[in-house]
C-alpha cells in the first residue's frame, strides 16, 4: 500500500479554481474558493480555518517556531549558500584587483573626502589626475589578463546573484511545506531551487522591465509638466514613487514567491488572485517584516564593526554568519504570507483524483 498524503486542503482535482478538503484517506464534499483560506471547516490540525491573514503575532511567532522546528534544513541551506556566496565574492574582488589595482578605489576616497569649500578648478585637476591613474593602469595591463580580470568579475558577480535567489527559493520551500504539514530537506529544497531558478530570473527581469517602463513614463509626464509648473511636476513624481513603492511591492514580491514555490501558471496573474481583496493587510504586514528584518541586521553589522572584523576573509565570512538568522526569519515571514493567503506548494505531490476510491 501506497502512503496516502496527510488531512489538508489541496487544490480540487475536479475543479481548479477551488480547494477540496482531504480527510487523509478520501475527498470530502467540502469545498472553498482556491484564492484565500478554506474557511469554516477544520483543518489537519483540528483548529478551524482562520481568516485570509494570521494576526501580527501568530505570524511573528510562527515564524520563530517554523525555524527552530526546521533549523537543521535551513542551516544546511545557509551553509551551502554561504560557501558558494564566499567564492563568488572572492572572484569579483580578485578580478577587480586585477583590473584595476588600488586606482580606482584611490579616485572613490578622494571624492568622497573632497572639502565642500574646494576650488572648482583645483577639484577638477584632483580628479584628472586620479582618473588618469586609472587609464594608465589599464592600458599597461595585457589583453588576456584584462579580459581575464573581467572574466572573473562577471562570474563572481553571476553566482552571487543566483546563490541568493537559491537560498531565497530553498527557505521557501522548506517553510512552505512545512505550513502544508509536510516535510522538506535542504537536498530536495535546494533540488527545486535549482530548478526554479531561470524561472525566477526571467520573472524578475520582467518585473523590472515593467519598473523601467513606469518610471519613464512618470518622467515624460513630469517633463511636459515642467514648463507649466515645476511644482506639479515634483509632486507627479513624488506621487509616482510613492504608487510604484506601495502598490506593486506586495505584488512584485508575491509573484516571485509565486515563481518560488507556486504551480507552473502565469506568476503574476496567479499572484494577483491570492492579492484580491488583501491588499492592505498584506502590505502592512509585508512592511512590518522589512523593517523587523532592517532593524535585526543593522546590530549584526554594528557588531562586525566594533570588533573590528570588517577587513579581510574573516570579516566577510563573519559578515555572512551574522546575518544568518535575519534572512532566515525575513524570508520564512514572507512565506507564511504566502501561505495565508491561499499560496499553494506545486512541489509537493498532492492527492490524486483516483486516491478519492
Amino acid at each position: 500500500m501506497t502512503d496516502l498524503p496527510p488531512a489538508d486542503w489541496y487544490t480540487d482535482p475536479e475543479d481548479s479554481s477551488q480547494y477540496r478538503y482531504w480527510d487523509g484517506s478520501r475527498w470530502t464534499d467540502h469545498r472553498s474558493p482556491r484564492y484565500g483560506t478554506p474557511d469554516g471547516e477544520a483543518g489537519a490540525s483540528g483548529d478551524r480555518a482562520a481568516p485570509r491573514h494570521r494576526s501580527i503575532r501568530s505570524l511573528l511567532g510562527g515564524t520563530w517556531r517554523l525555524m527552530t522546528q526546521n533549523l537543521r534544513p535551513l542551516l544546511v541551506i545557509y551553509a551551502v549558500v554561504g560557501v558558494v556566496y564566499l567564492a563568488g565574492e572572492e572572484s569579483v574582488r580578485r578580478g577587480f584587483d586585477d583590473v584595476f589595482g588600488d586606482t580606482l578605489g584611490a579616485l572613490v576616497d578622494e571624492v568622497a573626502s573632497v572639502d565642500p569649500e574646494t576650488d572648482d578648478e583645483e577639484l577638477d585637476a584632483l580628479l584628472e589626475s586620479r582618473w588618469n591613474d586609472v587609464t594608465d593602469r589599464l592600458e599597461s595591463l595585457s589583453s588576456s589578463t584584462l579580459a581575464a580580470g573581467i572574466l572573473l568579475m562577471a562570474a563572481g558577480a553571476v553566482v552571487v546573484i543566483a546563490i541568493n535567489i537559491v537560498q531565497f527559493v530553498a527557505f521557501g520551500q522548506v517553510a512552505v511545506a512545512r505550513l502544508g504539514q509536510r516535510q522538506m530537506g535542504a537536498t530536495g529544497a535546494l533540488r527545486a531551487s535549482l530548478k526554479r531558478l531561470l524561472r525566477i530570473v526571467g520573472v524578475g527581469l520582467m518585473l523590472l522591465a515593467m519598473l523601467f517602463a513606469a518610471l519613464m513614463v512618470a518622467s515624460l509626464l513630469a517633463g511636459l509638466l515642467s514648463p507649466a509648473s515645476g511644482a506639479l511636476a515634483m509632486v507627479l513624481g513624488a506621487a509616482t514613487g510613492l504608487v510604484v513603492m506601495g502598490v506593486a511591492a506586495p505584488l512584485a514580491l508575491l509573484t516571485l514567491m509565486t515563481a518560488a514555490v507556486g504551480p507552473a501558471e502565469p506568476s503574476m496573474r496567479y499572484a494577483r488572485g491570492l492579492l484580491r481583496g488583501a491588499f492592505w493587510a498584506t502590505f502592512g504586514r509585508m512592511v512590518l517584516i522589512f523593517v523587523l528584518s532592517f532593524a535585526a541586521t543593522v546590530p549584526a553589522l554594528a557588531a562586525a564593526e566594533l570588533l573590528g572584523l570588517l577587513n579581510g576573509v574573516v570579516a566577510r565570512v563573519a559578515l555572512v554568519g551574522l546575518g544568518m538568522f535575519p534572512e532566515m526569519l525575513g524570508v520564512i515571514a514572507f512565506f507564511t504570507i504566502y501561505h495565508d493567503l491561499g499560496g499553494r506548494h506545486a512541489d509537493i505531490a498532492e492527492p490524486s483524483a483516483s486516491s478519492a476510491n
